[in-house]
């Protein structure tokens, strides 16, 4: 019985990190266009039903555009209040990280340059 908990809690955890969409729920926090208004840094917080917890989520989208699935960007445990600054149009600053727990940090994204500060 304890091996078959082991198995659910490891493909519960792997389905909310690989951003597994069966019953998630979005709500976009805040969206942040880029110089040209070309592209936009959206956050979202995803809840996956009571298996998972909150997460707060980044896509890098086109503008106008709503995030498809995870975020392609940055997913971090819990509700994080993130701030942006797009340095130029192909690089964005991400603070207020803190010490959240980090399941996904990509450094480019769509030809951006992602840099992060805690």
């Amino acid at each position: 019985m304890k091996r078959i908990l082991q198995l659910f809690v490891v493909i519960a955890t792997l389905a909310a990190v690989a951003g597994c969409d069966f019953g998630c729920g979005d709500e976009v926090v805040s969206t942040t266009s880029s110089p040209s208004h070309a592209i936009s840094a959206v956050v979202f917080n995803r809840n996956c039903g009571a298996t998972t917890g909150f997460n707060t989520q980044v896509s890098i989208v086109p503008a106008g555009a709503a995030p498809s699935g995870a975020g392609n960007t940055l997913i971090l445990d819990g509700t994080v209040p993130l701030k942006f600054l797009w340095v130029s149009e192909s690089k964005l600053l991400i603070t207020g990280l803190g010490y959240a727990k980090v399941f996904k940090q990509e450094r480019s994204v769509a030809g951006v340059s992602v840099v992060y500060d805690r």
